[in-house]
């Protein structure tokens, strides 16, 4: 069972939130303390970016937020917790493999948005 002091620990960790932007703010990241996304914002004047731009910026926004999100996270880490171990490294490993892995996810979500959309306003400056 874990102490208050751990679950104080724990749900700092668990609260903690780092909003970065890209693209002169039109996209917006937010992530926790375990580097997953929490929310994502795109501006719809974002939209008329090309794909490869939207893509580049989202991406951006998280490395920056998941950067913000690790440091902030490891300040609030009692010592005795910052001591690598086998386990903690390959936790560690998961952790980051999992959030490349939503990342992707997300790029390619949006990617095919932007793709979509510009073939909207192909067809409809067509007519």
């Amino acid at each position: 069972m874990a102490t208050s002091d751990e679950a104080d620990f724990l749900d700092r960790f668990a609260e903690l939130r780092e909003v970065e932007a890209a693209a002169n703010g039109l996209v917006k990241v937010t992530v926790d303390g375990t580097s997953d996304l929490v929310e994502l914002v795109i501006d719809p004047r974002a939209m008329r970016l090309p794909s490869e731009e939207l893509a580049a910026a989202i991406k951006e926004a998280f490395g920056r937020a998941r950067t913000a999100a690790q440091d902030r996270a490891m300040q609030a880490v009692p010592d005795v917790l910052r001591q690598e171990t086998p386990e903690l490294t390959a936790l560690l490993k998961d952790i980051e493999a999992d959030a490349r892995g939503n990342m992707n996810e997300i790029l390619l979500a949006a990617g095919e948005l932007t793709a979509r959309l510009d073939r909207l306003m192909r067809q409809g400056t067509q007519r």
